[in-house]
């Protein structure tokens, strides 16, 4: 059944992987994940999406041990789909990234300042800021670089703006991941409100998560590398490897939509008979959103 359905499509469709935590060599994450097939399978449920994807945000902690290898092994498997898709890519640190290998292999620059980014594709303004806290693994910004940030949020983007820093500045249930969160979430809140701030891209949790910054919206991605059991006692932290996602973001004029998309690909079936769909084949685009939601009688 081909419909357009009864609202616009959006304007930008990004798409946010984050915690890939890429192990260069034969190495396995903790002695029982193949990030580098983890990060693979998550690209590829991307581009099989078919969507137009206008831009890759991977928030954080790109490397498991901040070595220049694994920058370049990020750059081996993420510039060829990137390249495919013909979209924007959107990088930034986490707490277990280290600032000079990064800059080295993914910026061409030999310093330990964050590589902070501005990304403009098709008007919608993507903003990632370094919230890794050298020497630390809990978040935060510099004076430097709120100053930096107020000034590039001082002139509004024709589609408003995505920030995309790795610690999520919400209040996750662990009391562990706690000891590690973005602090002082309150200052980060005043110099984006009143901004074309639309949403916020974090990762770091493990987990699909969505909370609010003031009235901003804070979406977080579930790791692509694993996922911490939210199952399990807030006091207990246990990754779990099956349940790796990325988020498809979806910005529309009115508001943004985030949805969890797996890393596996699962058996599928048609949800609709192919007699519905032959037969929604017939009804005319005007009268399809009567016909397709009226019951039966």
């Amino acid at each position: 059944m081909q419909t357009s359905g009864t609202r616009p499509p959006p304007t930008h469709v990004i798409a946010h992987l984050s915690d890939p935590h890429l192990v260069a060599g034969d190495g396995l994450l903790a002695g029982r994940i193949d990030t580098r097939a983890q990060l693979r399978k998550a690209l590829s449920r991307v581009e099989a999406s078919g969507e137009r994807i206008d831009a890759v945000v991977i928030s954080g902690d790109l490397a498991d041990r901040g070595d220049e290898a694994a920058y370049e092994l990020l750059r081996t498997i993420v510039e060829p789909v990137v390249e495919r898709l013909g979209c924007a890519l959107v990088l930034t640190g986490g707490n277990h990234d280290e600032r000079r290998p990064m800059a080295r292999v993914l910026h061409g620059r030999d310093t330990d300042d964050p590589q902070d980014t501005v990304t403009t594709v098709h008007g919608l303004r993507v903003v990632a800021v370094d919230s890794a806290v050298p020497g630390y693994h809990h978040g935060g910004l510099s004076d430097a670089q709120y100053a930096w940030l107020a000034g590039v949020l001082a002139t509004p983007a024709e589609h408003g703006t995505l920030l995309v820093v790795h610690h999520a500045p919400i209040t996750y249930r662990s009391p562990v991941m706690q000891l590690l969160d973005f602090r002082d979430a309150g200052r980060l809140r005043r110099v984006i409100e009143g901004t074309d701030v639309r949403a916020v891209l974090s990762g770091h949790l493990h987990v699909t998560s969505f909370g609010t910054l003031g009235g901003i919206p804070v979406l977080v991605a579930g790791g692509v590398s694993y996922v911490d059991d939210v199952g399990a006692p807030r006091h207990l932290l246990m990754g779990v490897d099956g349940p790796q996602s990325w988020n498809l973001v979806e910005v529309h004029r009115d508001g943004v939509v985030s949805t969890v998309v797996p890393v596996e690909q699962h058996e599928t079936w048609p949800a609709l008979s192919p007699a519905v769909s032959e037969f929604m084949d017939t009804v005319p685009e005007e009268d399809r959103a009567e016909v397709f939601s009226r019951k039966p009688v």
